[in-house]
């Protein structure tokens, strides 16, 4: 009897050291501590979504030319009588420098479709239309197209599709459509850290196998509200270079340590508060102080534009949109020189472009103030992390930010804005 007890108590025992090892492999696959430098860094793990999605951050217009003939594309059920056909090649993301062929039908009565061939075997049946949405954005058709890949997780590379009939932008041709698409995709996924579930994004190159955790588009859903503000001057989002980006959730400084995809196992470590260099900017908080050099090769700093409403521009002569934001800038300054508006150009050419740039500002008089690259390098890849061109900052004479909405400082937009704000003249 005293030995069978006693073998009850051995399983016994067994049972419970067996239960506390569970416990405590389960407790670390949530988070792992480790000691290093006397210091502890905690260690959070999570998954990646089935599904990659666009990036969003920025829509690129992609123009679509009429076609006489629709019945030349082998449609297996050709259009109705009367209707409009328009052609337009995508950027295709999945292969560098590839373009994906897409065509609009416009019926007379009801609503456009797109169409592909999907398969590429010269024929259009129904199960190449895709089918349009206007859900949230009414008279905007869209729909994300999502393009066969051979990838180590991800099985589709998608593409927003957005398209309103009967936009017509300047320098449009008659008969001539305008479809915006995005031009890249993020892998989004889940984390759990301390008691909340986290939203994050990584890039997703099709053409890699891995997700990188240095390079790319990067993002935290550091208020926890379920989404991930990808947007310049967004404190969740930002674009890496050869860097494990820091970002700040609470009192908690966080960067991806790893993506193991065959075990689909995202882990994030904890980092010192001296390793997030980033400068958060918010509506009525102070632009910090900052020197540049000049294109006279002289020594400024922000803080001389004080008394000025200042538009702090980020821009690029290489940068398409930038350039299409120029004549709207000039006219700024000209209507609203008189109220205390200014400019502060922050050049992000490079060097051997610098005279090239000169002659550009002149011809396009663009007479405000430029800041050169090399003295604004670390502004643009660390302190503010620039994530599209052109991104602006409208700041008060107290050098407090009073805008960062884009839409709000780009085209005609810029001078109600500007109106709104400015203090009108005695």
């Amino acid at each position: 009897m005293r030995n069978t007890y006693a073998y009850v108590y051995r399983l016994y025992l067994f049972a419970f050291f067996t239960l506390a090892l569970t416990n405590i492999c389960q407790a670390q696959q949530t988070v792992a501590v480790s000691q290093k430098n006397g210091e502890k860094s905690a260690e959070f793990f999570g998954k990646l979504d089935a599904e990659a999605t666009p990036d969003t951050t920025k829509l690129y217009g992609i123009l679509f030319e009429p076609i006489k003939n629709a019945a030349g594309y082998k449609f297996v059920n050709p259009p109705e009588i009367g209707a409009f056909v328009t052609v337009g090649k995508l950027y295709d993301g999945r292969v560098s420098g590839t373009k994906y062929e897409l065509l609009i039908v416009e019926p007379k009565n009801g609503s456009p479709r797109f169409y592909s061939d999907a398969d590429s075997d010269g024929k259009i049946t129904e199960s190449e239309r895709i089918e349009l949405n206007t859900a949230g954005q009414e008279g905007v058709y869209w729909q994300i197209l999502k393009l066969p890949v051979k990838h180590n997780f991800y099985r589709s590379y998608p593409i927003y599709l957005q398209f309103e009939p009967g936009l017509t932008p300047p320098n449009l041709k008659a008969g001539q459509r305008l479809l915006f698409q995005t031009i890249g995709a993020v892998a989004g996924g889940e984390v759990k850290i301390d008691d909340r579930t986290v939203r994050v994004q990584y890039p997703f190159d099709p053409a890699q196998p891995v997700i990188s955790t240095t390079d790319g588009l990067f993002g935290i859903d550091v208020d926890v509200d379920g989404k991930i503000k990808n947007a310049p001057f967004s404190p969740e989002t930002s674009y890496a270079a050869s860097d494990e980006i820091v970002f700040k959730l609470g009192d908690r400084y966080l960067s991806t340590r790893s993506i193991d995809l065959t075990k689909n196992q995202i882990v994030l470590r904890t980092r010192q508060p001296t390793e997030y260099r980033r400068i958060d900017l918010e509506i009525g908080k102070e632009m910090p102080d900052f020197s540049f050099m000049d294109f006279n090769n002289q020594q400024r700093s922000l803080k001389e534009f004080r008394g000025k409403y200042l538009l702090v521009d980020f821009w690029g002569m290489w940068c398409v949109d930038c350039r299409r934001e120029i004549p709207f800038q000039v006219e700024a300054v000209r209507r609203f020189a008189s109220r205390k508006f200014e400019i502060l150009g922050m050049d992000s050419d490079e060097a051997d472009k610098f005279e090239e740039v000169k002659i550009f500002l002149a011809k396009n008089k663009m007479e405000w103030t430029q800041a050169k690259l090399s003295s604004i390098k670390s502004l643009i890849e660390t302190a503010y992390r620039i994530q599209e061109y052109p991104s602006a900052i409208l700041l008060g004479p107290d050098g407090r930010v009073l805008v960062l909405d884009q839409r709000e400082l780009a085209g005609e937009k810029l001078y109600e804005t500007l109106d709104r704000i400015l203090p009108k003249q005695k």
